[in-house]
């Protein structure tokens, strides 16, 4: 690496990591003044409320890390203008592609870096600040210890279980439905008084078996039924709902089958499936537009223009992806299009804009 590209690199660096101190700084003050009265009125200690932020900043460092970078391109480009560096480079014969280059390269790997974080460590960040803040906080009981109210659980195989309570301190079911679902509708549903998992066998107490086929339906009364064919165990009722927002590509991959499999419409989940590979790639397409921007300030001469004009669109890049997120949801636009859009639309942006530079 030549010596020029260290000192453009390690600018870069610095202003950027300036920018995710700011931006977790700022989110972590907000969220605090937000749970003051929950950690003041459980007597939080102090070290409890360290290790709540601690897991939370795997979650709110994926978020930011755009926008850091962002900041560390046009401040970190809007230095070397400042004394006249750029135009030294530039005299020199080194274009701006050149000037850049090492900038968005390490945009692309702090893009790879993003990714790899919210695959692997932003799932389980999620749930222990989830558990931190309920149980150890809050001081509640874990639900799996004592039980729940009104579970709705969708199965593989297109079973979804609606049940009343769920016992965690014996593993069952009371009040239990359990409906095979396709694209046609229901198939059958077991309808019970109480239910519980035996040897891998669910043993149902007091109820009904209901078949449907050709609008017709046949029920069976029974005392005990018990079935194999559930694959479920009675510890997936303690588990919360599941968060497609805070699972993996795996897991978003599993859920979307198993919505597909009972006949539901699993857009939402294939949205915020392309949203994983879509967002990371953030940082490189805001490093693209700052650094255009502040090369191309040359002839405008104001710094402060550039670095309001970056900011701005940073936030507009997050709306637009917001809204091609809502229309995913709905189902206005395909999932994939939807997830990409905001990308694709901010990096035919900055692409004219770094055309225009090098001209």
């Amino acid at each position: 690496m030549r010596r020029l590209d260290r000192y453009v690199l390690g600018d870069f660096l610095l202003y950027t990591l300036m920018g995710v101190t700011l931006f977790v700084g700022i989110f972590v003050i907000v969220d605090a003044i937000e749970k003051i009265d929950v950690f003041v009125d459980h007597k939080a200690s102090t070290t409890l409320i360290l290790r709540y932020y601690l897991w939370s900043l795997p979650v709110i460092l994926v978020q930011v890390i755009p926008l850091a970078a962002l900041l560390g391109s046009i401040l970190s480009l809007g230095q070397l203008r400042r004394f006249n560096e750029v135009t030294a480079m530039q005299g020199a014969g080194i274009s701006p592609v050149r000037i850049a280059g090492p900038m968005l390269l390490a945009a692309l790997a702090i893009a790879g870096a993003t990714y790899a974080v919210a695959e692997t460590i932003v799932p389980e960040a999620y749930r222990a600040q989830r558990r931190i803040l309920k149980v150890e906080i809050k001081q509640q009981i874990p639900e799996e210890m004592t039980g729940r109210m009104n579970v709705r659980y969708l199965g593989q195989g297109g079973i979804f279980y609606l049940v009343e309570f769920y016992d965690g301190s014996t593993g069952s079911l009371r009040n239990v439905s359990v409906q095979t679902l396709s694209s046609h509708g229901i198939e059958r549903r077991i309808d019970a008084e109480k239910a519980a998992m035996k040897d891998r066998l669910w043993r149902f107490e007091k109820g009904f078996l209901r078949t449907f086929r050709d609008s017709i339906e046949t029920s069976v009364r029974f005392e005990a039924y018990g079935t194999s064919e559930l694959k479920e165990t009675s510890a997936d009722f303690a588990r919360p709902n599941e968060n497609p927002f805070q699972m993996n590509m795996a897991e978003l991959r599993r859920y979307a089958a198993k919505v597909r499999a009972s006949g539901g419409r699993d857009v939402k989940i294939r949205t915020d499936y392309h949203l994983r590979v879509s967002f990371p790639l953030a940082s490189l397409i805001m490093v693209l537009i700052g650094a255009s921007l502040s090369l191309r300030i040359v002839r405008g001469g104001s710094i402060a223009l550039g670095f309001g004009a970056t900011i701005f669109l940073g936030f507009a890049y997050y709306a637009l992806l917001r809204a091609g997120q809502v229309l995913g949801y709905n189902g206005a636009v395909a999932p994939m299009m939807a997830a990409w859009m905001g990308n694709l639309l901010f990096a035919i942006l900055g692409t004219v804009l770094f055309w225009k530079v090098t001209r």
